[in-house]
């Protein structure tokens, strides 16, 4: 990748106005794609904040991140953690705005810049890297379909996440409505930060996405374990409903 370059030639990305973006992200075994992950991050003068959580303890990550830079800091868990520590850990932030990005997804410091425009243009719901539709029918789901380089509505969002902190508010008063620990929630915590906005979650169109191999590793990728996808429908649905309770509907 050409970071070094981009950061050697003052290429750096910019925003109009002095919104700063808080950036939380996750290690657990791809490791080695951390680097890449914060260097693009870094090129991006609108990012006040990274803050990357190790969750695996076997692991010490400055063998991995060797950054130096007053914006960025290592969290090493004393014991395993969840996908669902960003949100304890964006809660912790003192930040209008977030961003977590999937350690699995390479987004060049522009694409960064366009998901948080698009969080600031429209603040009102949470917006994603790519998305995901299910259909519902006789109160099940039966299908599944991924949505990328498509700017719309969606009913759950993917790889990136941009809210506010309204919505992460929301996040954990939604939760505590259906009864789960954030601590318990090992998967599909998108599907929640998803139904925390005004309205429907936004994909957007970020062009051609550079993704890591292992996305689709049986060994690695948690969506291919096995049980994912019942628990996924089940708190889809969980989360629908209590939407249209919500609502009224």
């Amino acid at each position: 990748m050409c970071w070094l370059l981009r950061r050697v030639l003052r290429l750096r990305e910019k925003i109009p106005g002095n919104e700063k973006l808080s950036v939380v992200l996750l290690s657990y075994r791809r490791m080695k794609n951390l680097p890449h992950i914060v260097d693009s991050l870094l090129l991006c003068d609108f990012v006040g904040e990274i803050i990357l959580s190790n969750n695996n303890p076997e692991v010490r990550m400055e063998d991995f991140v060797r950054v130096r830079d007053p914006r960025f800091r290592i969290i090493n868990q004393p014991a395993r953690r969840y996908p669902s520590c960003r949100y304890d850990l964006a809660r912790e932030l003192q930040a209008r705005y977030f961003m977590s990005i999937d350690d699995d997804l390479f987004l060049t410091p522009g694409q960064v810049r366009k998901l948080f425009l698009s969080l600031i243009a429209n603040p009102s719901v949470p917006h994603g890297a790519a998305g995901e539709d299910l259909t519902v029918e006789a109160g099940k789901v039966v299908s599944h379909r991924t949505v990328r380089g498509e700017g719309r509505e969606t009913d759950v969002i993917l790889w990136a996440y941009a809210f506010t902190r309204e919505h992460l508010l929301n996040y954990f008063a939604l939760i505590d409505r259906l009864g789960i620990d954030n601590g318990d929630l090992r998967v599909s915590e998108d599907v929640v930060i998803s139904f925390s906005g005004n309205g429907r979650a936004r994909c957007e169109n970020l062009g051609r996405m550079l993704c890591c191999a292992s996305a689709s590793d049986h060994e690695i990728a948690t969506w291919m374990q096995d049980g994912f996808y019942e628990h996924r429908d089940h708190l889809y649905l969980q989360c629908r409903n209590a939407a249209a309770a919500g609502s009224g509907t």
